[in-house]
């Protein structure tokens, strides 16, 4: 037989069993009732042994346990094994040795002495001896595990008690047999975990490392290249696999000296034993303590860098993991304050770093390796380092500085191997080590930034892809700043030939510039950025004109990039400041640059206050983001933004002015970046001298008068005598539009007077103006409501009467924020207990299910459905919405959606149910806290409406979608019986949408329960939308009901269908295209809302129960359907329909129809 085949070899039985037996009953009889039928000669065989045993025991009277039988069986396979004159039997040897395997793990705790333990120990051991006389594979395993077992039940505080079993265990821990091998190595890392003596733990240590011993010469010889596993060296691998297992156990001593035997085997090329010797050299490393490894951390460092030298000569996956176990070997040497860290990490970096030009997976691992050693360890040594004199300690480089040096050497001699075209890894790499050493780069890494110039200005020519190459360029920007950036890369311009150089350099700035200094753009920038302009003027090439004019504009625009966190915030704001109305005055190419500086300006100091640390961040937060890992992101303390702010705030007023000035002078395309500046002008800005900007601008306007008071609305039809040199009221009303929408920004720091103003004008201009206007008094008020709680809280009777005295908008941005302007007004409204009010809260749900039902627009739909769901999110946040009062907020909104259920007009009612599947599909509890809502709702079903009767449906797909198993199976049968009878009507689309739902309930609470409770009548619909349902699904989907435990698996799955099951989309319900011309005439406009009958309406919802809804005729009778202009009857299945005469269904004849 061969090494290989010996290898293959499996044992002939093996006694496994897929259940464990128990001691709570007799083990023979666990074995009658598990193999009493089996036919296979070994069960056989175990039961004969089972039941002599237990005869054995039956006749001196002792208990049947597993410690008796444990008794009986050892001693007969002491008879067997003492009885030299006699041959063994192999075949009752195995039986007795399974018999024996079964009882020993089923012993209770102490139920064998350790002494018996020890004498069984060696009656095993000692029928080990006459293994060469048949003993079957099997029956050596048997022996093996019960070794195990046997040696921890011994007296593990005495090595003599623990020795024989214990090398026994060695000795077949590296057998050539699989099964005996693994089940040895098992039941040694066991017995390793049972022993807490240290003496018992350092003689056990001794032993393995005396067998390690014995197979160095042959590891050896297996370690050299070329050398083959063959049947006289195969155990070195077995020894070292043991290891990996027991290696956690060992002494101290005993695992220091294993590493070292190990490293001595590590060789720079692959061999047959350089896998297992990783792998346990990475379990030392995850077990080990520091000063263990330590002292031999350094040579493993040696002997891992001479390895991944090599780079791919090697197996890819053992350079990956011998990199990772270099890094470790770094920190262990690091941890353990070598004196051979420093100097092994540039070795690591050197070895590392030549991986980076390999194939992809091997350099990906080696620059993520490389960066977290760059992340963990530079750190380390760079305060060892004077930041004046970062070269020198006394005269003499220190050993710190010597080892930056030495990795960015390293780094800069790997770029120059890349033949002009940078690698991806490399870059990446050189990014984290620039941002770890942040200012420190500049005097070690100044070569390299060279280099990636030279690369860059290469690369302009469009040779190659330039984004990692910017973007390593960017993190040297970060780091360094780019005064020194700029100190060392120029841009410049030829005055003679107007040619310039690294311009590649200022779109990488305006990405990348952050914390750098206000006065340096203003003095180096901003001159070089004139000194581009005044070329263009004198160039004579019209092309070459344009092209410089146009880099001056870039380099004037890294203003924005200038403001990220300047340094120099207080002492250079009053300069920047004149420097930016200037820019507003003459430079309209540097408006939008202007803009966007304030509110970074502002916004980054106030996130410092507000904690909100992504608040005012401009572009750059992206990148800030990406490499936090390296370097701490710029930010302002408290004191520093609040400093800040104050300084900024006393320059205000004139900025204020300016950007107010060129807003009401733009265009509207050019307005919305000036809004946001202005806005966060005027949150910092003394609200008095915000007031005073604006009743300037009133008065200049003339929307005012002397005396401070708004003038009389003139006829909006008519105009003015021009020759009088006034404006046309359309001007005028254009005028009064900017205004507004100047007014919108101001709100946020207005105190209560400039509210006041603002408000007053927004009246005026709902009085005077027309649609478009209407539309920025809307966005300007719902502004208001929304930052000042205050005002909307004192004055919500009349702001309700002001927006309910206007006609809802046709236009789609006015109607927006008029539903903004409802949100926090109906939230008050039904926060407080007023009938006056609740009839008011009506008046204002009536006109947005008009709106959803009546729009025709997609958009307009939408917008009344997001102020339903922001109304009933904002209400579920407050703190009552936990009280399941009728009278809680959130309460009182659905009954007063429920209200229109009753006594509305067809049109109405399914506008209402549409509104409660928004919110149902939102917020499922709803139905807990309301019994009433889905029996009224399924109510409807009986009625006569088709508009109606398809909300209902949609609701009810979406309910069933929504909502847990558990929960639906409580709903189940009044579901059934309101839904079922449709699936007769194939007009309109009924019996498609019964279908559905019918799926959806089946899928989730599975076939058996749904047909349980599902009338006679329809059970046969239900098994062909079963039948149906399998042939697109596994049909064990639905043979069976959802478990809790599979509800609770698969919440993430329903998540994910809702969107794609809902019959009623949020803002896609169609409108009915086809009503009678009766219905047109009980619809209530919103404008002519008589508020006593909408406080009828809101008695009846407050008394709304099931069961007070117009019901349609029993069973089998007709009904008739509103269709438009005529009327059909539909005829209800009842028993005797067709429904159960037909053996198929879904075909046209089968269906009954309108």
């Amino acid at each position: 037989m061969t090494f290989m085949e010996d290898e293959k070899l499996e044992p002939e039985h093996d006694h496994e069993h897929a259940e464990p037996f128990t001691d709570g009953s007799d083990v023979c009889q666990q074995l009658m009732d598990r193999y009493a039928k089996s036919t296979a000669a070994q069960h056989r065989h175990l039961l004969a042994t089972a039941a002599a045993m237990r005869s054995l025991l039956a006749a001196e009277s002792l208990p049947l346990t597993p410690p008796a039988y444990f008794a009986a069986a050892i001693t007969a396979i002491d008879d067997a094994a003492s009885s030299a004159s006699q041959t063994l039997d192999p075949t009752a040897v195995a039986a007795l040795l399974a018999f024996l395997a079964i009882v020993l793990p089923i012993v209770p705790p102490r139920g064998i002495e350790a002494e018996k333990a020890s004498e069984a120990v060696q009656v095993l051991v000692r029928l080990l001896g006459r293994e060469k006389e048949g003993l079957a594979v099997s029956s050596v395993r048997a022996v093996v595990k019960c070794l195990g077992v046997l040696v921890g039940l011994c007296n593990l505080q005495d090595w003599g008690c623990v020795k024989l079993g214990f090398e026994t265990l060695l000795k077949f821990s590296v057998d050539r047999r699989p099964k005996v091998r693994r089940c040895s190595q098992e039941c040694l890392e066991k017995v390793f975990k049972s022993i807490h003596s240290s003496a018992v733990t350092k003689e056990a240590s001794k032993l393995v490392f005396s067998m390690l011993k014995m197979y160095m010469p042959l590891a050896v010889e297996l370690s050299t290249l070329g050398a083959t596993v063959g049947p006289k060296n195969v155990e070195v691998l077995h020894m070292l696999n043991l290891l990996k297992l027991i290696v956690p156990f060992l002494s101290m001593k005993t695992r220091s000296k294993v590493i070292w035997e190990l490293e001595k085997l590590m060789k720079c090329q692959f061999t047959a034993l350089t896998r297992h010797i990783l792998k346990t050299i990475e379990t030392c490393f995850d077990t080990a303590r520091v000063d263990v490894i330590s002292p031999s951390a350094e040579n493993i460092v040696v002997s891992l860098s001479s390895y991944i030298s090599l780079g791919e000569k090697n197996p890819v996956d053992t350079v990956k993991s011998a990199t990772t176990l270099l890094q470790r070997s770094l920190d262990i040497l690091c941890a353990g304050e070598s004196t051979s860290y420093i100097k092994s990490l540039s070795l690591v970096c050197d070895s590392v770093a030549g991986l980076l030009t390999s194939e992809d997976s091997i350099a990906s691992h080696a620059a993520l390796i490389l960066k977290e050693v760059i992340s963990h360890h530079v750190n380390q040594i760079s305060p060892l380092v004077d930041d004046s004199e970062p070269f020198q300690v006394d005269g003499k480089e220190s050993n710190a500085a010597s080892a930056i040096k030495s990795t960015c050497a390293i780094l800069e001699n790997s770029l120059m191997t890349c033949d002009g075209k940078p690698n991806e890894h490399i870059l990446t790499v050189i990014s984290a080590l620039f941002l770890k050493l942040g200012g420190f780069s500049a005097y070690y890494m100044k070569n390299i930034l060279l280099k990636l110039a030279d690369l860059m200005t290469l690369a302009s020519g469009g040779k190659f892809n330039t984004i990692h190459l910017q973007s390593c360029i960017g993190s040297a920007v970060i780091a360094m700043g780019p005064e020194r950036i700029l100190a060392d890369v120029h841009i410049s311009l030829n005055a003679g030939d107007f040619t310039s150089s690294n311009i590649w350099l200022v779109p990488i700035l305006k990405k990348y510039v952050v914390g750098a200094s206000l006065e340096y753009y203003m003095e180096h920038v901003m001159p070089l950025a004139k000194s581009f302009q005044r070329a263009s003027r004198k160039a004579t090439e019209t092309t070459i004109g344009q092209s410089l004019e146009s880099r001056a504009h870039d380099l004037w625009g890294l203003l924005p990039s200038f403001c990220q966190y300047p340094t120099d915030f207080c002492q250079n704001i009053g300069p920047l400041a004149e420097v930016l109305i200037k820019f507003l005055k003459k430079d309209s190419f540097m408006h939008e640059n202007v803009a966007v500086s304030l509110q970074v300006l502002v916004n980054q100091n106030k996130s410092t206050l507000n904690q909100k640390t992504d608040a005012g961040v401009s572009k750059s937060s992206a990148v800030l983001e990406s490499v936090s890992e390296f370097s701490s992101r710029p930010t302002y303390s408290k004191k520093i933004a609040t400093k800040n702010l104050k300084a900024l705030a006393s320059y205000s007023n004139k900025l204020l002015r300016a950007l107010t000035d060129l807003f009401i002078d733009s265009p509207p395309t050019k307005r919305s970046f000036f809004k946001d500046a202005i806005g966060c002008l005027a949150s910092i800005t003394d609200p008095s001298v915000t007031k005073k900007i604006f009743m300037s601008l009133l008065e200049q306007f003339e929307f005012i008068d002397d005396m401070g008071e708004f003038g009389k609305p003139e006829n909006a039809h008519s105009l003015v005598d021009k020759e009088q040199g006034n404006l046309s009221i359309m001007e005028k009303d254009a005028q009064r539009c900017v205004i507004l929408e100047l007014a919108s920004c101001l709100v946020e720091g207005a105190n209560e007077d400039l509210i006041d103003l603002i408000y007053n004008f927004i009246k005026c201009g709902f009085q005077v103006t027309d649609e478009i206007g209407h539309r920025h008094a809307y966005q300007t008020l719902s502004r208001i409501l929304r930052e000042h709680a205050r005002f909307c809280s004192s004055r919500f009777i009349e702001l309700t009467d002001l927006l309910l005295g206007f006609k809802s908008p046709t236009d789609i941005a006015a109607l927006r924020s008029r539903f903004a302007c409802f949100h926090p007004l109906m939230v008050h409204i039904l926060k407080i207990d007023s009938e006056e009010e609740n009839a008011k809260a009506f008046v204002i749900v009536n006109e947005i299910i008009l709106t959803l039902k009546d729009a025709k627009e997609e958009e307009v739909r939408k917008a009344a459905y997001d102020v339903l769901l922001e109304i009933s999110s904002s209400l579920r946040d407050t703190s009552s919405f936990n009280c399941e009062s009728s009278d809680a907020p959130y309460q009182k909104l659905i009954n007063m959606v429920m209200g229109y259920l009753s006594g509305a007009s067809p049109h109405i009612k399914s506008g209402a149910v549409s509104v409660l599947s928004v919110l149902i599909y939102k917020d499922t509890d709803i139905y807990r806290s309301m019994p009433d809502l889905i029996p009224s709702l399924l109510c409807l079903l009986q009625g006569k409406s088709v508009e109606v009767i398809k909300a209902v449906l949609g609701f009810v797909k979406v309910l069933v979608s929504c909502i847990e198993a558990r929960d639906l199976q409580h709903l189940l049968p009044d579901v059934l019986k309101e839904v079922l009878p449709w699936s007769s009507v194939s007009r309109n689309h009924f019996r498609a949408k019964v279908t559905v739902i019918m799926e959806i309930m089946i899928r989730k609470c599975g076939f058996s329960a749904v047909e349980s409770v599902a009338p006679e009548t329809y059970r046969r619909f239900l098994k062909s939308v079963l039948e149906n349902r399998q042939t697109k699904t596994n049909p064990k989907d639905a043979a069976n009901p959802v478990t809790d435990k599979e509800t609770r698996r698969s919440t993430k799955r329903q998540e994910k269908r809702k969107h794609n099951e809902l019959d009623t989309e949020p803002g896609k319900i169609q409108p009915v295209k086809h009503r009678k011309r009766m219905e047109k005439k009980q619809i209530t406009d919103s404008t002519g809302t008589n508020e006593k009958s909408v406080k009828g309406q809101f008695e009846r919802s407050r008394k709304l129960h099931k069961g007070k809804f117009d019901k349609g005729p029993p069973s089998g009778q007709k009904r008739k359907t509103n269709m438009g202009k005529k009327e059909v009857a539909f005829k209800k299945p009842g028993p005797s329909s067709m429904l159960n005469k037909r053996k198929k269904f879904g075909r046209r004849g089968d269906r009954r129809q309108l």
